[in-house]
């Protein structure tokens, strides 16, 4: 009698909370979406990208269990995509009807807080779950609806008035 025995690639995750909930590489905050992005829509190869993310490190048997996810779950990632197309086009475009835009880059939304935007003060508070925002290739993309939310909550930095300094 034969046994067979069923192995799994645990390389793909989905956790609520990171990059939106949508599957990724465990350990990483790489999107499956932008593997495939990367490697069927701008034509990169597995080598390439491994060497782009030496730092994390990515292996080869990650990306490929990426593109494995894709062919199994290819309706979900490919709305994925198309939704984060549209939301950079929207972004980008400024849609003409509207004076206010759903998201905005985190450059903007760093001039808005009065931040110096090469700091990742915005990326950090993204993924803290502060600021609600979403990653498109490399781009920050912000609620402004979050944006402003933490703007009225939000404290310049520095030491409390003292009571004896206030009118």
């Amino acid at each position: 009698m034969n046994n067979t025995t069923v192995l799994t690639i645990d390389y793909i995750v989905r956790t609520p909370g990171i990059c939106g909930g949508v599957p990724r590489i465990d350990g990483t905050r790489i999107a499956v979406d932008w593997i495939v992005g990367q490697m069927i829509y701008a034509g990169r190869d597995v080598d390439e990208i491994v060497e782009d993310y030496a730092h994390v490190p990515l292996t080869s048997a990650q990306i490929h269990a990426a593109l494995a996810y894709y062919y199994d779950h290819q309706e979900e990632i490919d709305g994925l995509i198309a939704e984060s197309e549209q939301l950079l086009d929207k972004v980008k475009r400024r849609d003409s009807r509207s004076t206010r835009a759903d998201y905005i880059t985190a450059k903007e939304a760093a001039a808005l807080l009065g931040i110096d935007h090469e700091s990742h003060q915005i990326a950090k508070l993204c993924r803290q779950g502060v600021l609600t925002g979403r990653k498109i290739a490399n781009r920050w993309m912000i609620s402004r609806d979050s944006l402003e939310m933490y703007q009225r909550g939000y404290r310049k930095p520095g030491p409390r008035p003292s009571s004896a300094a206030r009118p």
